[in-house]
C-alpha cells in the first residue's frame, strides 16, 4: 500500500509535464499559425495549472491513460485551416514522444551515473527509487498520452487530424456524429477495457524502445 503510494507522489511531476508539453504544443503551434485564442485565454503557458482536467488527471493517476483541459483553438483564425488543424492536433503526441525520449535519455544518463553507488542511508535509497519512478513515468505517461490522443474521438486530437484528412463533406458528418456520441464512446472504451486492450499494448511497445 505505501509502496502504491510513494509511487503515486513521484509519478505527480510527470504526469504535469506530460500534460503541459503536450498542451502548450498546442497553442504555441496554433499561435504560429494565426490563432491567438490559446494566448488570449491564459493556456500559452507552462504552468501545469491552467491545463489541469480533473477526470483526465485521475485517469493517468489511476491507469496511466487520460487527458488534460483542452487547449482552445478557433481554426477560422488559422491561415490554412485544413491543413494547419492537422498540425495543430499533431503537435501534442508529437511534443510528448520528444519528451518521452528526452526522459529515456535522462534516464540513461542516470542508470550509468548510479550504476556504481551503494547507498549507506535508507532516506537517499529511498530518493533514489523514487526519482528512477519519475524518470520510468515520464517515459510511459507521455507515450500513453501521445497515442490515446491519436484516437479519432473528440475532445482527441485524432478526431481534429480525421476532420483535416476527410472531404468536406465527409468532415460535417463525422463531426456531428462524434459531436453527439464522442464522450459516450470514450466512456464505452474505459469501461469496457478495450482502450486498454488497444492503447496498451502500443504503449509497452514503444516503452520497451525507449527504455
Amino acid at each position: 500500500m505505501l509502496d502504491n503510494i510513494f509511487g503515486i507522489i513521484w509519478s505527480i511531476p510527470a504526469i504535469l509535464i506530460a500534460i503541459t508539453v503536450h498542451e502548450y504544443a498546442h497553442g504555441l503551434v496554433a499561435y504560429y499559425h494565426g490563432d491567438p485564442t490559446a494566448k488570449l485565454a491564459g493556456r500559452l503557458t507552462l504552468n501545469p495549472v491552467a491545463h489541469l482536467d480533473p477526470v483526465g488527471t485521475l485517469m493517468l493517476l489511476l491507469f496511466r491513460i487520460g487527458w488534460a483541459k483542452p487547449v482552445p483553438v478557433n481554426y477560422n483564425n488559422l491561415k490554412n485551416p485544413k491543413i494547419d488543424m492537422i498540425k495543430v492536433s499533431l503537435a501534442g503526441p508529437v511534443s510528448n514522444m520528444i519528451a518521452a525520449f528526452l526522459f529515456s535519455l535522462f534516464l540513461r544518463a542516470n542508470n550509468f551515473l548510479f550504476q556504481n553507488i551503494i547507498f549507506n542511508s535508507y532516506f537517499y535509497f529511498r530518493l533514489a527509487q523514487g526519482w528512477f519512478t519519475l524518470l520510468h513515468t515520464g517515459i510511459f505517461i507521455n507515450i500513453a498520452l501521445a497515442f490515446f490522443n491519436l484516437i479519432p474521438i473528440p475532445p482527441l486530437d485524432g478526431h481534429h487530424i480525421l476532420l483535416g484528412i476527410l472531404p468536406e463533406h465527409l468532415a460535417r458528418q463525422y463531426d456531428k456524429i462524434n459531436q453527439t456520441y464522442g464522450m459516450l464512446i470514450i466512456l464505452f472504451l474505459f469501461v469496457s477495457g478495450i482502450i486498454g486492450k488497444i492503447i496498451l499494448p502500443i504503449v509497452d511497445f514503444f516503452y520497451k524502445i525507449f527504455l
